[in-house]
């Protein structure tokens, strides 16, 4: 897993503003305000440029997402190089077609239950073991996350205990990790994090390190604070991962 970091895009030292990565989140509802301030967290050091766009208009999630100065909120979709949908979303009524425009996409959470498996050809999805068998009605197994995204040609990022990634040809294991990241949200950060990497680098490469990254920073967490540590502490861990993983 950390051999896939020397994969990941590095800014060059002349490059301007945009240039390392443009993202669209589209999250949140009435129902949950978290979700999108959790991605956005997650992938704001990763990207240069971080446009939101909520699941419905709620008060609740803009004052979540207006107290982090590097969010752009959108009433239009922008250009972007990659797109993220889904955390949150609950029940509101955006539909994912309307990121069609977007050659690169992440589903997450709730966007899961709003997509056909037509529908997943070129994007990274990011299932938990519920979510995997509600859409392919088998368990995750190494072997079904491959046969999978082989068939859909999409890259599966099957999250547990142990995460399997794989773009149908290659399948990758990450056994880091621990179970204070069964809190609440921490499934937002790397979403976040997995869309921010996926703007300027392949999806199986985006997809792998950013399971890497989040859980080296939760093995982080758990050395300074046991299981005491929640999703913003995950998020606000990343950079200080990726730096000891070789970033």
């Amino acid at each position: 897993m950390k051999g896939a970091l020397s994969k990941l895009k590095v800014p060059e030292r002349l490059s301007h503003k945009g240039e390392n990565g443009k993202l669209l989140i589209v999250a949140g509802s009435r129902k949950y305000h978290g979700a999108p301030a959790l991605c956005i967290l997650g992938a704001r050091r990763f990207c240069d440029l971080i446009y939101f766009i909520p699941g419905e208009q709620s008060l609740g999630v803009l004052q979540q997402v207006r107290s982090i100065p590097e969010v752009i909120i959108k009433d239009e979709l922008p250009e972007a190089d990659a797109a993220l949908y889904g955390p949150g979303i609950g029940d509101a009524k955006f539909p994912f077609s309307r990121l069609r425009k977007y050659r690169k996409k992440v589903i997450d959470g709730d966007g899961l239950k709003k997509v056909s498996k037509t529908d997943l050809e070129g994007t990274i999805i990011t299932p938990h073991e519920g979510e995997f068998r509600r859409l392919f009605g088998v368990p995750s197994t190494p072997a079904n996350v491959q046969e999978f995204a082989n068939e859909y040609a999409c890259t599966i990022l099957k999250k547990g205990p142990t995460d399997y990634i794989s773009d149908g040809k290659n399948i990758i294991k990450n056994k880091n990790g621990n179970a204070g990241m069964t809190k609440g949200g921490t499934g937002d950060v790397l979403a976040g994090l997995t869309a921010a990497l996926f703007c300027a680098n392949s999806a199986l490469v985006a997809a792998s390190c950013a399971a890497y990254i989040t859980s080296l920073a939760g093995d982080m967490l758990f050395k300074k604070k046991s299981y005491a540590y929640c999703a913003s502490d995950l998020a606000e861990e990343l950079s200080f991962a990726y730096k000891k993983a070789g970033g």
